[in-house]
Formats: C-alpha cells, structure tokens, sequence
C-alpha cells in the first residue's frame, strides 16, 4: 500500500456567505493544524478574539447530531455546527487530514452549493505534506446500515469503491458505479451541487421550524431546483449529465471523512442520506470490522 503524507492547508482562508438551512449569514476561517490533530471545527464566541467560549468538536462520527438534509457536529452540552459535508468532502479532494475551521455562527456557508469553491480555494493557497503518514481504515468485515428498502453497505475492498442509486419519480433510476480516488472526486463530482424540490422548499419556508429550520437559504444560487415534474429551473440547467447521483456521491464522500481518516471498501448505497452514512460508521466502528492503519513518521 502506498505510503500518503498527512496534509494541512499552507496559509489561512476564509469564506463568507448564508447557510442553506438557517439562511443566516456564517463566517469561518480555516487554519493549518499540527500532525494527527484530524478536522477540528471551533464554534467561536460573537467576538473573535474571546478565548473562554470556544467550543471545539472534532470532526467525528461520535459527534453526530441528526438533523434533516445535511451532517450536524454538536458538542456534548448542545452547541452545534450544521451543514459541515461539502467542506469535509473538498478535504478528502485536497488532501487536507488537519485543519482547524473556525465558525462564526451554527452552520458553514453553502456558497454554490457544491463543494468547488471550497476545493478552488484551498488549491489557490496550495496544502503542506506533514512527517506523519495519512491514517487508513480497511473494512474487513461486511457492514451494513438500513432504513426499510433504503441501505448502505460496505465490504472488503483494497480502494474505496461506490455502487450507488437513487429513484427520482420523473428521473427513473439514476445509478454510479466507479472507484473514488482524490484526482476523479475533485475532476468529476465536486462542481454537483445540492438539489431539492421547489414545493419542499416553500413548504419549509412557510413552516419556519423553530429550533432547527430547514430549507430556508435554498435557492437557484445555492441550490438545484426542481419543480414537480422534474424540470430543472435553474437558468443554465444541469452542469452535468450525471449531476444528481454526482452530489449523493459527494455527500457520502464527505460523510466518510468523519472516520477521522481514508476508508478503503466498496460501498453500495440505495437511496442514500447522511443519517444512513452516519449509521454506517457508526456501526462499522462499533462492531470493529475495520482495521486502522496508525500513522507512522514519514522520514
């Protein structure tokens, strides 16, 4: 198996911009960070430069909350940071293993709703190999997670490997199979963005949950909308062909990352959602079918 150096990004970034469920507007930067310190996301007090109100939670499966369309981190006494799997999947494309990301406010900002701004920024500023190797999970054992006829399933593989569908009434059957490297993630997937019925949209919008709102910062700016006969009202249309699959890929892409580092199996996923890909990891942890290969110093 080929020896992969650790990765930090090489100088600060920061993004601005609303959330897709909160609407509101987030702030947060992007710091390198030291050898086998992992993603950690900071929830930082109104003022950036207090000290005592940081919260700090890992980018872990342990740290999981489940909210609706999207990966939610909390911290034990309830502070929490939602929407973090386009950023967590732009990471794997670059080979970023540590960083810290600050954020001011409850949710990272969803920009275009993919994860290439993201990945164009951090290749602007380049990423730094570090002296330790890069973490790795080897799934041994055969695991799976399901929800009725919705599942997601992981085997023993030397790569990681996906097998994905998902029906969509007027779509029919979308279905990608194929090998995720870094390279084909950031070359052919990254650019999908999120996508939504307009009807639910509304329905979210007019419905205004209190503690945690949905939907309300999805538009043709952030979003790919479809009305209900699968039209796609975005002015320029699909950026893709495959588009739709292309961003369950992303999102699952993402959701590995919180195993804190790169998974090695093939996963086959029908109708897949972040709360199916938390439980997966969940349980692939917990029931130990994974062998981790530690980091050792990269001379």
């Amino acid at each position: 198996m080929q020896i992969t150096p650790q990765g930090t990004i090489s100088a600060p970034l920061q993004f601005k911009g609303p959330g897709l469920h909160t609407a509101k507007r987030h702030k947060i930067n992007i710091l390198p960070a030291p050898e086998n310190s992992g993603i950690v996301f900071v929830k930082m007090p109104k003022k950036w430069w207090g000290v005592k109100n940081k919260i700090e939670i890992p980018a872990h499966w342990e740290n999981v909350k489940t909210l609706p369309l999207c990966t939610c981190l909390a911290s034990k006494d309830g502070h929490q940071i939602r929407t973090i799997e386009h950023l967590m999947a732009a990471f794997y494309a670059c080979g970023v293993d540590n960083a810290i990301v600050e954020v001011k406010g409850s949710e990272i900002p969803i920009l275009d709703g993919s994860a290439k701004m993201f990945i164009d920024a951090i290749e602007g500023i380049g990423v730094t190999p570090q002296d330790q190797s890069r973490i790795i999970h080897r799934v041994i054992e055969t695991t799976e997670f399901s929800e009725g006829k919705r599942f997601v399933r992981i085997e023993p593989a030397d790569k990681l490997v996906f097998d994905i569908s998902i029906s969509l009434s007027h779509f029919g059957q979308l279905t990608w199979q194929g090998e995720i490297t870094p390279e084909i993630f950031k070359n052919e997937m990254s650019s999908a963005r999120t996508f939504g019925r307009l009807k639910n949209g509304l329905l979210a919008k007019f419905t205004r949950f209190q503690k945690d709102p949905i939907c309300l910062g999805a538009n043709m700016k952030t979003a790919l909308v479809i009305d209900s006969k699968d039209n796609i009202l975005n002015k320029d249309g699909l950026r893709m062909e495959n588009e739709i699959i292309y961003h369950r890929v992303l999102d699952l892409v993402g959701d590995l990352m919180l195993a804190n580092g790169h998974i090695l199996g093939k996963v086959t996923a029908k109708s897949s959602a972040h709360r199916l890909n938390h439980g997966l990891l969940e349980s692939l942890f917990i029931q130990e079918n994974i062998e981790t290969i530690q980091p050792t110093p990269i001379k």
